[in-house]
């Protein structure tokens, strides 16, 4: 744990080598919750896509598309293709012509030659693309008040001592407030390292009838809900947390810190010092920044319901 700048305490968050084995049971979550058929499809054009596009680059992989394997995450639009023993190879779109890491995104297949890291420009497109596309009905939803239009997305973790004074913080100021705060939990030091008790009481509260309502008495009670048949595992907890983490980071939108919060134009929101001067000043309806509509570059099938940029059919074999 380390203070930030302001002084709230946060973790800093280093996801674990291998903490993605458990793919089958993530991927048959996601798979029952996005329906079947069409999401399938998409996972494996994707795939194809991803692939023929790294090998025309020429970039040589440890695994090739019939071994590999790949998932949808909490983006609409993307997917995260593993080796067959839970090592991320990248994060890509449907269209394969982009492939991203925590460090960053290169687009691979659009131009001769090897991938290249994006321009400033191309990541805030993407990063653009990436909040429009969030899958906030996954999420927990935290509303306050009306929930004043807002769509704050916040990264927090059950085992972080910073998300515990966060939401004491937040707790004290509720009834004054009208926002919504949607939450991605997870555990700092996920499962390899120990994480998996605290992965346990996240799939819990996930599954629970009123997810939102068991985060807030979790805090307040420290109570979470009895375990009950759900497809979420507390490995699969892990995947979602890790992935949407590193995707963040890959665009640019946030530092490897928890609790992370994150406005409605994927710019990090600042922490707190004196909690209800800083509610007004940033969660309010009124601090609501106008989103232009992004245009539909690299997530296109999300958005429009049509293929996402393509390769040139030129450079296909």
């Amino acid at each position: 744990m380390k203070p930030n700048l302001n002084h709230r305490a946060c973790a800093s968050f280093k996801p674990v080598r291998g903490v993605l084995r458990p793919l089958v049971a993530a991927v048959l979550g996601l798979a029952a919750a996005m329906g079947p058929g069409s999401a399938l499809a998409d996972a494996s054009t994707a795939k194809t896509s991803f692939f023929a596009n790294m090998s025309q680059a020429g970039v040589v992989l440890p695994v090739n598309a019939s071994t590999a394997r790949i998932a949808p995450v909490y983006v609409k639009g993307m997917y995260r293709i593993d080796a067959p023993d839970g090592t991320l190879v990248a994060y890509t779109n449907e269209a394969g012509t982009i492939a991203g890491k925590k460090s960053g995104f290169s687009i691979v297949g659009l131009q001769p030659g090897k991938p290249r890291p994006m321009t400033p420009k191309e990541l805030a497109g993407l990063r653009a693309e990436v909040m429009a596309n969030l899958e906030y009905d996954k999420l927990i939803k935290i509303a306050h008040g009306n929930g004043g239009g807002r769509r704050i997305l916040m990264f927090s973790a059950v085992d972080c001592p910073g998300c515990n004074h966060l939401e004491k913080g937040l707790h004290k100021v509720a009834p004054d407030m009208n926002t919504t705060y949607y939450v991605i939990a997870g555990s700092l030091v996920g499962r390899k390292n120990g994480g998996l008790p605290a992965l346990e009481k996240v799939a819990r509260i996930r599954c629970a009838d009123n997810p939102g309502l068991a985060w807030q008495e979790y805090w307040t009670k420290r109570s979470v809900p009895p375990a009950r048949a759900c497809a979420l595992t507390p490995e699969s907890a892990d995947v979602d947390f890790y992935s949407l983490f590193a995707i963040m980071q890959g665009v640019k939108a946030i530092k490897p810190l928890v609790p992370m919060m994150i406005g409605e134009d994927g710019k990090a929101l600042p922490a707190y010092q004196g909690m209800p001067a800083e509610t007004a000043a940033h969660f309010a309806p009124e601090r609501k920044p106008a989103v232009p509509r992004p245009s539909s570059q690299w997530l296109a099938a999300a958005l429009d319901g049509k293929p996402a940029q393509t390769a040139p059919a030129s450079k296909a074999r």
